[in-house]
């Protein structure tokens, strides 16, 4: 998947960050919504109902995790199992 954003200079330069983030999030949530539009393209009958209903749950997941600003993980929380484990 090619990740090409449109407007890109003149998006940075008149809006700052905040408008370029905005137009990564769009060019990523169309990305991926066409993707996705191709995989349907190779199910048939029920198959094609399910994996719609699965996709687009996944698409809203996908742009939630999207609208989300900061770290995914504090890493700092994250501790090393225990040895016996």
């Amino acid at each position: 998947m090619a990740l090409y954003v449109e407007g890109l200079s003149k998006g940075v330069a008149n809006g700052g960050m905040a408008q370029f983030q905005e137009m990564m999030r769009q060019q990523l949530e169309s990305s991926m919504h066409k993707e996705l539009e191709k995989l349907l393209d190779t199910t048939t009958g029920a198959e094609r109902e399910v994996s719609r209903k699965d996709f687009e749950g996944f698409k809203n997941l996908f742009h939630r995790f999207l609208q989300v600003k900061g770290p995914s993980l504090e890493w700092i929380k994250i501790q090393r199992p225990p040895e016996d484990s």
